[in-house]
């Protein structure tokens, strides 16, 4: 860890009727320490605010309020009963050091005050020393850590925040951009606090001769346009900037003065000529362009017209209240009238053009606002990339067979077949007696035909390919035996590709499809025809940031027939809603959507299908693996103005 020494440079003045003024200019911060035994000073921790007192039974001498301004944000106010006690604030490592000169906080009993308990946030302990006829007060900081502070007669004022809190705060305009500055003032009169600023800082000051009075001022490392403020408004006068001359006068005589001013620009308006101009727009449509004169001119307003292709005016006819923010932006201010009392405008729609009849500074205000208002819209391209792809593939296999027989086992009696209808025909069946093995015997000449004569019925409804087998025995044995098989592959890809130009910040829609039939019953009972759309559209409302980056808004849809029988029909749909900011030519992937459906079926004969090797013809396998993947890109373009 490394310290620093304190520079301190004083700069003495003497100026009449006061005593000499000390303006301390603190460079670097101290990193000694003094040695002394330390009490911890207690803090009740509450969720934002936290109040302490150092007290005894005869005197509080001083009084300290804690509170978090925002997690990266702490205010420490020490309000002191004696508002003439000096003090002194310099930092040490993560410590904040506050010194108050001959203030003792000793009570009748000898003990050190106590205040509180640990605290949790940025400011993590707060302890009091007693050093000779000075109270120590330091304040522990978790972090490293940067301090502004001040003092108001017998109020202190110290705002901590973290180093890093700082720096992103630079990212956006400040209020303050002074050189830092450290004083300490007691008792001094006001005009030669601003006579002393005004040689410091090299700046032009003019204080008028109501300017009276005198504070007491304990300033540390504040910027000197910020001590200016706290000053000026600890004295209730005000500032006006004119060039590099800084005007400080009472805020009641400021006021005067402006009202004076503004009913002489009152009169003087009254008795300027009035001039005709005719003012031809080229893209905005000059009805709304009157309405938006009319309401930056405070009078009476007509029914207000939605300029949709105009983004500024369309905040004043949707808002009336935000047409002090349109003004500003238009560098107008939110005072003056566009149109003077004495104005007239009127509209030819014909030409799309504004008659106006006004003094020359209002007509020279209306010019300001046509030459910000009255230009092209820029245009955006949005092509949308809906890539589909499948990859199917499935694989069956099946088999059929029938056993048919009559006189098994040379038993007439015992017949085989695949169904009772069979078994019918063989009994019914006659042929000539045949003489086997010293038997004669009625043979059976299997001249059935029947389809269903099929032990096992296992097979694929399209196969591929089959082959079938026969076996035909004297001992009136009959097998028949099919075997198929399909397998099936199949890839494909469907790519999407709908456009559409539009206006910044204006919506535009596309679709495509068809209008797919269905029956549906009516009141009356009976069937009417209505029709469902499956769409392939695309809504979107792009908008066009100062970095000529593009926020999209988009809705997007894909709708596709599928079939599944019986003459109905379902409506497979892919949708995607999204907002997101895109470079202009840029390719975004916007999402997808992956599906892998694998079905596994096995129809079989019980038990016999489980056998191994022989149960094949007992059974039929269907293997299908279904695999779709969607992605949607979107590249927007800015189109270039005409």
């Amino acid at each position: 860890m490394m310290f620093f020494r304190p520079e301190v440079y004083q700069l003495r003045l003497k100026f009449r009727a006061v005593q000499a003024l000390t303006l301390a200019v603190t460079v670097s911060l101290s990193s000694q320490a003094p040695a002394a035994t330390s009490a911890l000073i207690n803090v009740q921790e509450q969720p934002d605010t936290v109040t302490a007192k150092a007290f005894n039974s005869f005197a509080a001498p001083y009084q300290i309020d804690y509170q978090r301004l925002s997690e990266n944000q702490e205010m420490l106010q020490i309000a002191l009963d004696n508002p003439d006690t000096q003090i002194e604030i310099k930092r040490q490592g993560n410590k904040l050091l506050v010194r108050l000169k001959g203030v003792t906080a000793s009570s009748a009993h000898g003990s050190m005050p106590v205040l509180g308990q640990k605290l949790t946030g940025l400011l993590q302990r707060i302890e009091a020393e007693q050093r000779g006829k000075d109270t120590w007060l330091i304040f522990t900081v978790s972090k490293d850590f940067e301090y502004q502070s001040y003092q108001l007669d017998n109020l202190i004022k110290i705002q901590i925040q973290p180093v890093r809190a700082i720096q992103q705060n630079t990212v956006t305009p400040k209020i303050y951009s002074g050189k830092p500055i450290s004083v300490d003032f007691q008792q001094v009169e006001v005009r030669s606090v601003l006579h002393l600023l005004s040689q410091f800082t090299d700046t032009n000051i003019v204080a008028t001769d109501q300017v009276t009075g005198s504070l007491m001022l304990n300033l540390v490392n504040v910027p000197w346009d910020q001590a200016l403020d706290i000053i000026l408004t600890s004295q209730q006068l005000g500032k006006q900037i004119q060039g590099n001359v800084i005007l400080v006068a009472p805020l009641a005589q400021m006021a005067k003065q402006r009202a004076q001013q503004l009913a002489i620009e009152q009169q003087s308006q009254a008795l300027m000529p009035l001039r005709s101009e005719y003012i031809r727009l080229n893209y905005a449509k000059a009805a709304d362009l009157q309405a938006l004169i009319i309401k930056a001119s405070g009078s009476p307003t007509p029914t207000p017209v939605a300029m949709q292709h105009l983004p500024a005016s369309t905040a004043v006819a949707n808002a009336p209240s935000a047409l002090p923010a349109v003004v500003t932006r238009l560098n107008l201010p939110v005072s003056s009238r566009l149109l003077s009392s004495r104005g007239v405008i009127a509209v030819d729609a014909r030409t799309n053009t504004l008659i106006i009849k006004d003094t020359a500074d209002s007509l020279s205000n209306i010019h300001a606002l046509i030459k910000q208002i009255d230009i092209p819209v820029r245009q955006v391209m949005i092509e949308v990339r809906m890539v589909s792809a499948t990859d199917n593939f499935s694989k069956e296999m099946g088999v059929k067979w029938g056993l048919l027989s009559k006189g098994v086992a040379h038993n007439d009696d015992l017949l085989v077949g695949a169904s009772d209808q069979t078994l019918a025909d063989l009994k019914s069946f006659s042929a000539p007696n045949t003489a086997y093995k010293g038997r004669n015997k009625s043979r059976a000449g299997y001249a059935i035909t029947r389809p269903d004569n099929l032990n096992v019925d296992l097979g694929i409804s399209n196969p591929a390919g089959r082959i079938a087998f026969g076996l035909l025995s004297m001992s009136d044995l009959m097998i028949d035996l099919e075997l198929s098989a399909m397998q099936a592959e199949g890839r494909g890809e469907v790519i999407s590709t709908p456009k559409i130009l539009t206006l910044d910040k204006q919506t535009a829609t596309v679709s495509s499809g068809t209008k797919i039939p269905y029956q549906s019953e009516s009141e009356g009972g009976g069937t009417t025809t209505q029709f469902e759309e499956a769409l392939l559209s695309l809504q979107v409302t792009p908008s066009i940031t100062p970095e000529d980056k593009i926020s999209l808004q988009l809705n997007i849809e894909n709708g596709r027939p599928n079939p599944v029988g019986n003459g109905v029909i379902l409506i497979d749909t892919d949708r995607l809603s999204t907002r997101v900011t895109v470079g202009d030519g840029q390719t975004l992937v916007l999402g997808g959507i992956y599906r892998n459906q694998i079905f596994n079926n096995t129809q079989k004969v019980p038990f016999f299908g489980d056998l191994p090797y022989i149960g094949r013809l007992f059974k039929q396998d269907l293997r299908r693996n279904d695999q779709q993947e969607l992605l949607i890109f979107v590249t927007p373009k800015l189109m270039q103005l005409p």
